[in-house]
């Protein structure tokens, strides 16, 4: 898969990685962070994460779980706030998960809300008192939520019979072919930039939206992708967060200092790109690491995809928060993470 001389997430990484002036990674933190990985995978507990959250999210069997993951996925973006006080709260939930439980409450209300033809035409006030928090703290970037929902909605209904399972179908058990789907005719999901001359893709949102399928649906029926290892992480804020307290990654003292200041880095920036696309590499490298690792020791174990080290990474900087916010994470206003 090629968009127009887009590269792939992959080689955009390691082209990025390879011209990166203010991240760099580094091949001790990559060691340090194979053997915590090996270490917990031979105790089982390198799994798809049990994030407590089944109560906020409905069964796959509900007759439009597909078109829930999407809904979902597609308002998945930039939910942290500069001022902890002022974060938006959903029944004691924040970020991600508050968003989960806002959509779960709509439903449980009789509120279609995973319908295109409701969310297609939804109005401020409609969404205001979907995304109602539990205080007066408003969603952030709320008007390109709306944006986001009336631009999918209308593509679904256009092209794709009004659900999301249509693509699924089209991308015949290939997580790589509904990613291409999805790139190519969703523009909310095309997160794209120009770094040293060349297009280069992250596709953060896109991708998870495939791994959340997979997972969601156990691997089976809407899940079953027959190439989902070919996914790479999930470039967003706090997994490089992750990556830097493990020394896998290190960044300049310029940019640390900025991140320290907790200024804003612009999207499609030079600082903003290489975070990302290093720890795409990042990852990537120790994916390799540990499949080296598990040959030379011939230990009974897979070799754990990207998304799956990712969904590790996230939930191990929500376990052991206190320690990994000594490193800052960046932050970025954008619709792409």
């Amino acid at each position: 898969m090629d968009r127009d001389g887009v590269m792939l997430p992959a080689k955009s990484g390691e082209f990025i990685a390879k011209h990166a002036k203010h991240v760099k990674i580094n091949k001790d933190g990559n060691e340090k962070l194979c053997k915590e990985i090996l270490s917990s995978i031979k105790y089982n507990q390198l799994q798809m994460p049990d994030t407590g959250s089944d109560s906020i999210h409905p069964s796959k069997d509900h007759p439009r779980a597909v078109d829930w993951v999407f809904v979902t996925d597609a308002l998945n973006f930039c939910f942290w706030s500069k001022n902890k006080e002022k974060q938006w709260v959903v029944d004691g939930y924040t970020g991600y998960f508050a968003l989960e439980a806002a959509l779960n409450r709509a439903i449980k209300n009789s509120v279609d809300i995973t319908n295109p033809e409701f969310y297609s035409k939804i109005t401020k006030e409609q969404l205001l008192n979907i995304m109602k928090g539990d205080t007066d703290v408003i969603i952030p970037l709320f008007d390109q939520r709306i944006s986001v929902l009336h631009e999918i909605g209308n593509i679904l209904l256009e092209k794709y019979n009004g659900t999301f399972e249509t693509c699924v179908k089209e991308a015949n058990k290939s997580a790589i072919k509904l990613l291409e789907i999805v790139v190519d005719n969703f523009p909310c999901f095309r997160d794209e930039a120009m770094y040293n001359g060349r297009a280069v893709s992250f596709y953060k949102r896109a991708q998870i939206l495939v791994a959340d399928l997979w997972n969601f649906f156990n691997g089976t029926s809407w899940g079953q992708f027959e190439d989902v290892d070919k996914l790479t992480m999930f470039a967003d804020y706090r997994v490089p967060q992750v990556l830097v307290y493990f020394g896998v990654m290190s960044y300049s003292d310029e940019l640390m200092n900025k991140l320290k200041n907790d200024e804003l880095l612009e999207s499609g920036s030079d600082e903003e790109i290489e975070i990302r696309g290093c720890s795409i590499h990042a990852v990537e490298l120790l994916k390799k690491r540990i499949e080296d690792e598990i040959k030379e020791k011939h230990l009974n174990v897979s070799v754990p995809s990207s998304s799956l080290i990712d969904y590790y990474l996230w939930c191990y900087r929500r376990k052991h928060a206190k320690e990994v916010e000594s490193i800052p994470y960046h932050k970025t206003l954008g619709i792409f993470y």
